[in-house]
């Protein structure tokens, strides 16, 4: 396979990047070159992995550490991420000057994806989360869809019929999930499930107290107002004779929250380091620790608070691998919850068997071999 120009626009997401980053650094690997147009915000993520950072210019500069209201974050997310026309205008040019040889791009940026269907260069989609999560979000999408099909006019391009149709329109959609966990019944022939991608070999986390249950705790690396959940999770675990471990995120410093003998806290931990090891795993149902926490067979017990949480908690629990309660629930609750989850002794074998059915997912290289097929072409 000859060495390749690959051009990756991107966006500062949640979940979004991560995956992507894994297959930027397998690209990498395998000796391409790798453009990445993406927010200020991560210029020092794309650089540590090899690739050359590029910075969007006609759009809002976003972090998804900024402190946006739950109230006001769709609405904002629909408008200055999804359906922002200066990242069609912005891959555009950037096209015309790097002259890449393929293009990867966030499925989540509609203008970017009209824009890459006009360049009629070979193009992959990145989904990073469920893809039944396209209907369940049809009626945000569908209302934002005619200034959509006005740029794709000025382009030279057909109209739209859907949104789906902007998503698919990419030669091929590569799905960051576990094809059984989607709840999504049928896909177009381009949209390929491949697992998640995320980075693995960190060293095993060191238990403080190996003959007691493990809690591992996770919620948003992204602002979620999550600060009270973890105070209340904190409380809730403190009681309790297990060891756990509860992990904050940047959002929140771990020094700003009270915690029990029993339990440490840190601002990150790697998922493999400590998984492997949990008995349980609370956390918000943000996709990439749901992936995580059923790739290693852990029962999850879901506190959900937006986005594709809800629908993903729900999946959590119709497979039986793990339960679902409320954000909203006070120390005593949640306390009970992790209880209830600990004390059965099913959840493990059901959680494990369906990580076990997941196992063969083809994950990385399919997704390189999916980017170098189209290169050949």
């Amino acid at each position: 396979m000859r060495r390749a120009r690959v051009l990756l626009a991107t966006f500062d997401g949640a979940g979004n990047f991560t995956p992507e980053r894994a297959l930027v650094r397998a690209l990498i690997a395998r000796g391409h070159h790798l453009d990445v147009l993406a927010h200020d915000s991560q210029r020092s993520r794309v650089e540590d992995d090899g690739a050359a950072f590029v910075a969007w210019r006609n759009v809002l500069q976003y972090t998804a550490l900024d402190r946006i209201p739950q109230a006001e974050e769709m609405p904002y997310f629909l408008e200055h991420i999804l359906f922002a026309k200066g990242f069609g205008f912005d891959l555009t040019s950037t096209i015309d000057r790097l002259r890449p040889d393929v293009l990867l791009v966030d499925a989540f940026l509609f203008y970017a994806l009209v824009a890459a269907k006009r360049s009629g260069l070979p193009t992959v989609g990145l989904w990073h989360t469920v893809y039944a999560l396209l209907d369940a979000f049809a009626p945000l999408f569908e209302p934002r869809m005619a200034p959509v099909n006005d740029y794709a006019a000025t382009l030279g391009l057909a109209p739209f019929p859907a949104a789906a149709a902007v998503i698919e329109s990419p030669d091929v959609v590569l799905v960051f999930t576990h094809r059984a966990f989607d709840p999504v019944e049928r896909v177009a022939p381009n949209v390929v499930h491949v697992g998640p991608l995320r980075a693995t070999g960190a060293a095993p986390w060191t238990r403080r107290d190996p003959a007691k249950p493990f809690v591992v705790v996770g919620l948003s690396t992204s602002y979620q107002d999550q600060a009270s959940l973890l105070q209340r999770i904190c409380d809730a675990l403190a009681p309790l004779d297990v060891e756990a471990l509860v992990t904050t995120g940047a959002v929140v410093p771990p020094e700003t929250l009270t915690a029990g003998a029993n339990t440490t806290l840190v601002e990150f931990a790697p998922h493999d380091a400590v998984l492997p090891a949990a008995d349980l795993l609370v956390t918000h149902a943000g996709h990439g620790t749901v992936m995580a926490g059923t790739t290693h067979g852990v029962p999850l017990l879901c506190l959900p608070m937006g986005r594709d949480q809800p629908l993903l908690a729900r999946r959590v629990a119709d497979l039986g691998v793990g339960r679902v309660g409320s954000a909203d629930a006070d120390a005593a609750e949640i306390r009970g919850a992790i209880t209830t989850a600990l004390a059965d002794s099913d959840a493990k074998p059901r959680a494990r068997a369906f990580a076990r059915a997941v196992a063969g997912e083809p994950g990385v290289d399919e997704a390189v071999a999916r980017v170098e097929r189209l290169l050949r072409r």
